[in-house]
């Protein structure tokens, strides 16, 4: 597993965690999900870029 930093200022941390509470998650949690989200949009985005690629018939 790799672990990953990021700096934020208070007041983004207070809204990034706000908005994590009022989903039901923590902090962590929150980033996580969004890394997912992330990730499953990219593997799309690629699959749909290449399936415009090949020429219809």
């Amino acid at each position: 597993m790799r672990e990953i930093t990021i700096k934020l200022k208070d007041k983004e941390y207070l809204d990034f965690q706000k908005i994590s509470n009022e989903s039901g998650l923590s902090p962590d949690e929150k980033i996580q999900e969004i890394i997912q989200y992330y990730l499953i949009i990219e593997k799309n985005r690629k699959k749909f870029t290449q399936s415009r690629l090949v020429p219809e018939f």
